[in-house]
């Protein structure tokens, strides 16, 4: 059998199935403009992570308020992902770019210029929701825009991977912002890009077409938003340990109200929540891919930033250093990554890219002290993020229609954020209960922390073996026979 290629459905016919005419190449400028806020979203994921010590010193801010500056962005984004893709679909693509992107840029402001931790988590939280509705709309956006089959891949190639490269540099970036100037230029760096990307938005991204016959099922989008937040919470919850009440009651609550809505969309013609695209093994099998390398690509560098300067006590920006092998090697496959593409087929780029990652965290996992080897393995780690997410997002958005485009990239993109947030969620306990047990038993700090590091990346070695099981049932999917509804 040969290589399947994963052709976007408007591409060959409309929506009624007729033939349509091969979409014409588009200019490049528009995925200049996404590409940068895709990288200025995902960067702001990760660049608060080394910031925290300063950022409690200079408010006074709790640990509790500490750990809301990041789990206040990733539970809005999170939650709101699938709601942002529908008011996208709805509203107009880049009508809801540029209004996430300008709540976005106001949000940065506050966090900015925040005199109270109140005021910072606030901001946090408000500059998710900014986020929400940016992603989605520049996802989409990429869908509809570039609808010939090479540029496509193309545009997927260099929107994941600049998200892959933003997420990585963003500990690299914040550790050099506090120690040159501040942390509130962490997110005052945030305004000038911003205002920027929105320029070039008005200047040379298509308004593109919206229907004013659809809705945006604000009963489902309700539902559905309380329950991806009450899903976001309970995980978030789980970093006071597996046996927190308040986390399992979340999370059950969060079930209760996905089941919900997914029984108010069954049957639906113009569905907020896409069931349909659920019944195909590939979107489902690619959105769980997602989550699992979110899950590696997140905590990776949390476990990575916490071991540097615990145990070998780095500064924040000597930290940043240390991890920029890693965003480097996804930069250096990213531009490759066409490539390997067409050489492994999307499954096994996939694949390939599991494999570094069961390679790079196994090496981790083994507790180990040396500096280096430490390095290397990131690096190594790296280097399989893009060949994950590439793959990944080019044959779940395969199925997506241009009239669905935004629910269903902010599907995929809802998965990949859940991702991020479970493995933090279930990382931070096992590192918590690790380092706890090691203390308790009279260990050290740095000793105690080197053991429960390694004891988390022992969980991520556990996500790249199942990845890797995804990324055979994939390759073997997209080998299928030509016109194989897959």
């Amino acid at each position: 059998m040969t290589e399947q290629t994963l052709v976007p459905r408007t591409a060959e016919q409309d929506a009624t199935g007729t033939p349509a005419r091969a979409p014409g190449k588009a200019a490049w400028t528009t995925l200049v403009v996404v590409g940068v806020a895709q990288l200025m979203v995902m960067l702001d994921s990760t660049v608060v992570n080394v910031a925290l010590p300063s950022i409690g010193a200079q408010l006074t801010a709790d640990q509790t308020a500490l750990q809301w500056t990041i789990s206040g962005y990733v539970l809005v984004l999170g939650s709101l992902l699938l709601f942002g893709g529908r008011v996208s679909d709805v509203l107009g693509r880049r009508r809801t770019f540029l209004t996430g992107l300008t709540v976005f840029a106001v949000a940065s402001v506050l966090c900015g210029i925040a005199g109270n931790q109140e005021l910072l988590v606030t901001g946090r939280a408000v500059q998710g929701a900014g986020a929400a509705l940016l992603s989605a709309a520049a996802l989409s956006i990429v869908l509809e825009v570039y609808q010939d089959e090479e540029q496509r891949k193309i545009a997927l190639t260099a929107w994941s991977g600049l998200g892959v490269i933003g997420a990585t540099i963003g500990v690299v970036l914040g550790g050099l912002i506090v120690t040159a100037i501040s942390w509130r230029w962490a997110f005052l760096i945030n305004i000038p890009v911003s205002i920027a990307a929105g320029i070039g938005a008005l200047r040379s991204m298509p308004a593109l077409d919206t229907n004013s016959d659809r809705t945006l099922r604000l009963p489902s989008a309700v539902v559905s938003t309380a329950g991806l937040a009450a899903l976001s919470f309970g995980l978030i919850r789980l970093h006071e340990g597996f046996g927190d009440r308040n986390a399992w009651i979340s999370i059950g609550a969060a079930a209760v109200l996905l089941a919900a809505v997914t029984l108010m969309e069954i049957g639906r013609v113009d569905p907020l929540l896409p069931l349909h695209l659920l019944r195909k093994p590939t979107y489902w099998l690619s959105s769980v891919g997602l989550l699992l390398v979110a899950a590696v690509m997140i905590s990776s560098s949390f476990l990575a930033s916490i071991y540097f300067q615990r145990v070998h006590e780095m500064s924040a920006f000597v930290t940043g250093l240390a991890l920029l092998p890693m965003g480097l090697a996804a930069l250096a496959v990213a531009l490759v990554a066409p490539s390997l593409a067409r050489a492994l087929g999307p499954g096994g780029t996939y694949a390939a890219g599991a494999a570094l990652h069961l390679a790079g965290t196994g090496v981790l996992a083994t507790g180990t002290d040396s500096v280096a080897l430490t390095v290397v393995a990131l690096a190594v780690i790296g280097g399989g993020l893009p060949a994950c997410f590439v793959p990944l997002f080019g044959i779940g958005t395969s199925h997506v229609k241009v009239a669905e485009s935004g629910v269903g990239s902010g599907l995929l993109n809802t998965f990949n954020e859940t991702g991020a947030a479970l493995g933090i969620a279930v990382i931070g306990t096992v590192l918590a209960t690790s380092v706890d047990s090691r203390l308790d038993d009279g260990g050290s700090v740095a000793d105690a922390t080197t053991a429960g590091v390694g004891n988390g990346f022992l969980a991520l070695t556990v996500c790249s073996g199942i990845a890797i099981v995804i990324a055979l049932v994939l390759r073997s999917l997209t080998r299928a026979p030509e016109g194989a509804d897959v």
